[in-house]
């Protein structure tokens, strides 16, 4: 994007991959952790240095990949090895009407909308193909779903033809013009009600422009078909359009007669122009605001050619106040927040970006634009390429980074708001959260919460060990940001003497859990939904901890109906807390909060109608698995892929490994198919695949040999 150089030494550059250098040692192995029966496993070998990201060259098994117009028009899924396990088969969940006096801000106008472009894969070895899921602790997984609007990712991917030697080495020109969001981030964004889109970059390497424009006789695009195709099939829900280089005026009104014959075919694609090249000449001219020169690319009410429009950085000085882009979205017949996007850069600004949104958003203030992020989790790139989130401590320190990044420099959303004032002309001190509002300071948070069950275990879709009912299943590190829960709507919103952070040491189910210490309330889910008849509410517990589940209705936002709940039993350490809610007849619940004392852990959340909890869903059919050979730069270890029919009431499987020690955690997928990494058959040739429902009920198990 304009205003963004290539960055030298250590880092990235916008338009290519990764380009680093450097190793860092790292400490002895330790000790493998023990499971419930008292059996090791064997533990990992640490590597001899830190790995490298974006180094890691093509990975074993599925990743993504560009696309330039030869390789997209041949793309059938029905032959790519890797298309099934690529897919999102989660819609997008619906997201609940706003509801003032259980925001954390009540006065914050809901009309403002965040869309933003982040590294969905920072930190990885794999930039320049993308694993959905892999077996690194320390990739970026995003939890602050509720305050994102549109998300899309930020980076280019090679196309499918370049070889192993040339991706690792981080030499550039070979990436496709478009790629799809990572399906992972996909299926966590849908969960929230947000939109996820993929990439389109030019310029791109050698690609010919021409070669995307090509309109048949009947004038439909062989291309525009194509995208068609890709969003329907990997369920993303449209695509972000970097066009960034001049081109004739032939070719742009081709280009945005194909973005009308997208629109007319599929008008849930969602289209996001960056103020770049101009849509009726084709001139690459940076307008740095909403104007009559741009505002034509949204076509019109009745006729919508793009969605909207990110609005490059320069608006603090060319539209102070978004006058300009205010009027003349409303002047073309569009509310200003639904089109308008005025981006932070923040991959370079961090906290003390040169743009400004407090200026045009906040607690008090009427709606006027809506705001875009760019790269707002660059710190985490950074601190990975340093060696910074390769440890416990480590990404304890940048996941606190990342919550004052979202909440506020408190913490807290109900407290957002910068403690100090900006240094003048910004990107200095970018670290330096005091100086930053939080995005909950701006934006209102959303919130898919609209009917029960809910089943929150503090799963973030990434972690060093994995844990099922408090026992541990798994000692290796794994990421895959699909499985992550519905997110809590705040973190954390508290009144009182209550702290709350989360950590990786422990973990009812998954990696994470929370910790809490004193006393207070937790706000946990803001919701609008029925209890029509008596539901159970639990919360596993570790520790000195006592809870009270408390609703508050839509008719009666000031006060919350609390209910004591008790000790139910104790499983892997975890004491479960439980509690009856009664039907609520007519009723609306719009918050569910917790009122927590004492010091310990909370492992998970869930609420229930009772009749609900106690089904299974049912075992998974069609289960085969096939020996995929060994794994890259391995001796032993080996990749094992699954694949098995989807059951209707079922939300996810998990896949495991038997051994004598124990059945080991391989991963858990929302789809039907599943790829192990790094597998070692000695151990056992046996696996499972076990059905989990939204509650978490377990199936029986199916099993199936891998045969030598």
């Amino acid at each position: 994007m304009q205003n963004n150089p290539r960055i030298e030494g250590p880092t990235f550059s916008r338009r290519t991959l990764i380009r680093v250098a450097g190793l860092s040692a790292l400490g002895a192995a330790v000790a493998g952790p023990m499971l419930s029966n008292g059996a090791a496993f064997a533990a990992d070998a640490e590597p001899a240095a830190l790995p490298v990201p974006g180094m890691g060259g093509i990975p074993d098994g599925p990743s993504t990949w560009g696309w330039n117009a030869p390789e997209l028009l041949d793309f059938d899924p029905a032959t790519s090895p890797w298309a099934r396990h690529l897919r999102c088969l989660i819609p997008r969940a619906a997201r609940i009407e706003p509801f003032a006096p259980t925001q954390a801000h009540p006065d914050l106008s809901p009309a403002t909308q965040l869309s933003t472009l982040t590294f969905d894969d920072a930190g990885s070895l794999y930039r320049a193909r993308n694993q959905a899921i892999g077996i690194e602790p320390y990739v970026y997984t995003q939890r602050y779903w509720p305050y994102i609007d549109v998300w899309g990712p930020w980076h280019g991917q090679f196309i499918p033809s370049i070889t192993e030697d040339v991706v690792a080495s981080g030499r550039t020109g070979f990436g496709g013009v478009m790629d799809i969001p990572n399906p992972g981030w996909v299926e966590a964004a849908h969960k929230n009600g947000a939109r996820a889109i993929g990439g389109w970059f030019w310029p791109r390497g050698t690609a010919n422009f021409n070669d995307f424009l090509v309109q048949r006789e009947d004038g439909s695009f062989p291309v525009a078909d194509k995208m068609i195709e890709i969003k329907q099939y990997f369920g993303f829900d449209g695509f972000f359009i970097n066009q960034e280089a001049t081109i004739t005026k032939a070719q742009v009104d081709k280009l945005f007669a194909m973005f009308r014959y997208i629109k007319a075919k599929d008008s849930d694609f969602y289209l996001q122009y960056y103020d770049a090249v101009i849509w009726n000449t084709g001139r690459l001219a940076y307008q740095n605001k909403l104007n009559a020169t741009n505002v034509g690319a949204l076509g019109s009410p009745g006729d919508r050619v793009i969605d909207s429009i990110f609005v490059n950085y320069g608006w603090p000085t060319a539209d102070k106040g978004a006058v300009t882009g205010i009027a003349t979205a409303k002047a073309a017949g569009f509310a200003p927040t639904e089109v308008a996007f005025y981006a932070l850069e923040m991959q370079k600004g961090g906290f003390n970006p040169t743009e400004d949104f407090g200026t045009l958003a906040g607690p008090g203030k009427d709606p006027s634009v809506s705001v875009a992020l760019f790269v707002e989790d660059n710190y985490w790139g950074d601190a990975a390429t340093a060696g910074k989130v390769h440890s416990v401590e480590g990404r304890r320190t940048y996941r606190d980074y990342e919550r004052k990044m979202w909440s506020g420099p408190k913490g807290n959303p109900a407290e957002s708001g910068r403690l100090e004032q900006r240094p003048g002309g910004g990107r200095v001190d970018t670290m330096n959260y005091r100086y930053w509002d939080g995005i909950a300071h701006w934006i209102v948070e959303r919130s898919s919460y609209s009917s029960l069950p809910i089943d929150y275990n503090v799963n973030i879709g990434v972690g060093s060990e994995f844990r099922l009912g408090g026992e541990l299943v798994s000692d290796r590190g794994w990421d895959n940001q699909g499985i992550a829960d519905r997110t809590l709507t705040w973190q954390y919103w508290t009144e009182g003497d209550l702290k709350v952070d989360i950590d990786e040491t422990d973990a009812w189910e998954g990696g994470h859990s929370l910790t809490v210490s004193g006393s207070g309330i937790l706000h946990c889910f803001k919701t609008d939904l029925a209890i029509r008849r008596a539901a159970r509410a639990r919360v596993r517990v570790k520790g000195d901890v006592r809870v009270e589940v408390g609703l508050t209705l839509r008719s009666d936002p000031d006060r919350i109906l609390w209910r004591r709940m008790k000790r139910a039993g104790v499983a892997g350490g975890w004491a479960t807390l439980d509690a009856t809610l009664p039907a609520l007849p007519g009723a609306r619940v719009a918050r569910i909060s917790l009122r927590v004392s004492g010091s310990g852990r909370i492992g998970g959340i869930q609420i229930a109608e009772r009749a609900t909890t106690d089904r299974r869903p049912s075992a998974v059919t069609g289960l085969t698995a096939s020996d995929e050979g060994l794994t890259k730069n391995e001796k032993v270890l080996r990749n094992v892929s699954f694949t098995w029919n989807l059951e209707k009431t079922a939300a996810s499987y998990d896949v495991l490994q038997v051994t004598d020690a124990g059945d080991r955690w391989l991963g858990r997928v929302q789809r039907d198919a599943f790829y192990a990494l790094s597998i070692d058959l000695g151990q056992g040739s046996t696996f499972k695949v076990v059905s989990i429902d939204a509650i978490g009920n377990r199936s029986a198990a199916t099993s199936v040999r891998v045969v030598d």
